[in-house]
């Protein structure tokens, strides 16, 4: 199995309601709805005290330099199937699908010459060989009342001239949505793991080698029971989702730093939530009460941490197609570190949800929460029956170890093994490699849009990231620094051929922070690839990958290394195939 650069995801792009309603004049009996930005390792997903379930964005689909061939056509008959197949929904009810079982296994290898970067930089003769055994399994099933989808890709380098760096690069997504009772007690368990490198700098998506003193292993892992029910008054929804996340590799220094701002650290939540949305007062009214604690028992900030909402918010139908909405609440949230964090305010929002007849939802809102003022903006509109924008806004207050575990818990796996927001169906980006891997509480921003266009032949996408973690708080012993980056990417995918697939990606982005000793870095990437299919169970490919890694006064693993510094620009010529069974 080789490595594809800027796989452009094909399949249907119908955006799914975000609030279930009906269309009618009445405001739809339906919880509220979530705070939360897309899912990435800038910690940017958080629960609404008005949330009664967990939501993701629709936002820039993440086409990074990193994506595996992997399971490219090997599901065309399942049920479900294509890259934004049903295989594995969110916590959403929906048609019962036919039951089926696929199970795909593979394995692969590809050969790799480095030239310039990190490790080319560094090889005998100014160039490394790698080469990758990549075995495989992909799962897909359903019965009446259970969906479920599991990949797990790993590959297994071998460095010639610097076998140090032999190891193995984690890849697993997976998925099981379980209905116990119809319409009202639901089950979804997700499994999460990746290789990032610690230092960031790269392009949001990564890359395809990674230094073992430069590694993060993210897992995350969670279950999610929930419960609701339609009475005379109205709906009553109930969830307890259960979440371990640990990121765990050598601990990394800024240079002259006798602390580390990254050390191995995991945290297990546990978040109580629920609300009550009565039947519409005077046709055009309802309320909704709710409530949500998580408790945190993790390393650093995360130990012994809560964060504690109840809210009640006022809808008013002004429209068939338009809400306005009202809330105010309370919150308690507690962090340890230095300086300990402990907010008690009272929590505030104004804001409309508008859905498009012709496919789509806005959400925009003003509000106090996590102590501070911040808009919120979530934007789906289907411009043509081809094209998809999305955008998005949002500002919380988080971890990383925080984002990537509700960011997991809140999205789900399509049968081609991609995590997808819950709602939308789009891919979504749950780590974010553009920024380092840190331990500290910030205040994330965020800002995301992407723009997609399906053609016969081709799937056309340009995307734009932004994000900006300021420090508040960093762990005993650790210490940390604020730092953003934006980036700015195209992918294309064009089909030459029934047998004959191209691949193309640009990306370019900068990243800075005050840090000592860190200044403003630009990152690129681009790179060409091609995936012939050589039988129905045997692909080849071939890519080019020129890349620079940037954060060059940042450090990786251990006291005085010097991450992607000084290393210039990286280019990776790929050969591979695989094998499916």
């Amino acid at each position: 199995m080789a490595l594809a650069a800027g796989v452009a995801i094909a399949g249907p792009c119908g955006l799914a309601r975000a609030d279930g309603g009906t269309g009618s004049g009445a405001v739809a009996s339906s919880s509220s709805d979530a705070t939360a930005a897309s899912p990435t390792q800038s910690g940017s997903t958080a629960l609404n005290p008005a949330a009664s379930g967990l939501e993701t964005l629709g936002g820039a689909p993440p086409f990074g330099s990193a994506v595996r061939l992997g399971n490219v056509g090997t599901l065309s008959n399942a049920p479900g199937s294509g890259a934004f197949g049903s295989g594995s929904g969110g916590l959403g009810g929906g048609a019962a699908p036919a039951p089926f079982l696929t199970i795909v296994p593979s394995i692969g290898a590809s050969e790799q010459f480095v030239t310039g970067g990190n490790y080319g930089g560094n090889g005998r003769n100014g160039h490394e060989f790698v080469t990758s055994i990549n075995p495989g399994l992909l799962i897909n099933g359903a019965t009446p009342r259970t969906t479920f989808t599991l990949d797990y890709n790993p590959s297994i380098q071998f460095y010639s001239n610097q076998p140090q760096s032999n190891g193995i690069n984690q890849s697993l997504d997976g998925v099981i949505d379980a209905t116990l009772l119809p319409r009202s007690l639901t089950v979804e368990a997700r499994a999460y793991a990746t290789d990032q490198a610690t230092s960031g700098g790269l392009s949001p998506g990564g890359t395809s080698i990674y230094n073992n003193n430069n590694t993060t292993l993210t897992q995350s892992y969670s279950v999610t029971p929930s419960f609701n029910d339609v009475f005379r008054l109205g709906t009553l929804n109930l969830f307890y989702s259960a979440q371990y996340t640990r990121q765990s590799g050598a601990s990394a220094y800024l240079p002259g730093a006798n602390q580390p701002y990254f050390r191995s650290n995991n945290l297990f939540a546990q978040t109580e939530a629920g609300s009550f949305t009565t039947i519409p007062f005077f046709q055009r009214f309802d309320d909704t009460p709710s409530f949500s604690a998580t408790e945190d028992d993790g390393t650093g900030v995360l130990s012994g941490a809560h964060q504690y909402f109840i809210a009640d918010k006022l809808r008013y139908a002004l429209t068939p197609y338009v809400v306005l909405s009202a809330s105010g609440g309370y919150e308690d949230i507690a962090y340890s570190g230095i300086p300990p964090t402990l907010i008690r305010d009272a929590t505030w929002s104004i804001g409309t949800t508008i859905r498009f007849p012709e496919g789509g939802v806005l959400k925009a809102r003003y509000q106090h929460m996590y102590g501070f003022n911040s808009p919120y903006i979530r934007f789906d509109y289907q411009l043509t029956a081809r094209t998809t924008l999305a955008a998005s806004y949002s500002e919380v207050l988080s971890t990383q170890q925080q984002g990537v575990g509700l960011g997991v818990a809140s999205s789900s796996v399509n049968s081609v093994g991609l995590p997808v927001g819950g709602l939308s169906g789009q891919p979504v980006l749950l780590t974010n490699q553009s920024l380092s891997v840190q331990s500290g509480l910030t205040k994330n921003k965020q800002l995301s849009a992407s723009l997609t266009t399906q053609f016969a032949r081709d799937v056309v996408s340009v995307s734009f990231q932004a994000y900006q973690d300021t420090l508040v708080a960093t762990s005993p012993g650790l210490a940390g620094f604020s730092q953003k980056s934006a980036s700015i990417s195209l992918s294309e995918s064009h089909e030459l051929s029934e047998r004959l697939n191209a691949l193309f990606y640009l990306n370019y982005g900068r990243t800075s922070s005050p840090a000592l000793g860190a200044s403003t870095t630009s990152t690129y990437g681009a790179s060409a690839a091609l995936t012939y299919r050589v039988s129905p169970t045997l692909y080849a490919n071939t890519q080019i990958s020129v890349t620079n890694q940037g954060y060059n006064s940042f450090g990786g693993g251990g006291v005085g290394y010097s991450g992607y510094g000084n290393n210039g620009v990286e280019t990776i010529f790929t050969v591979g195939i695989q094998k499916t069974f």
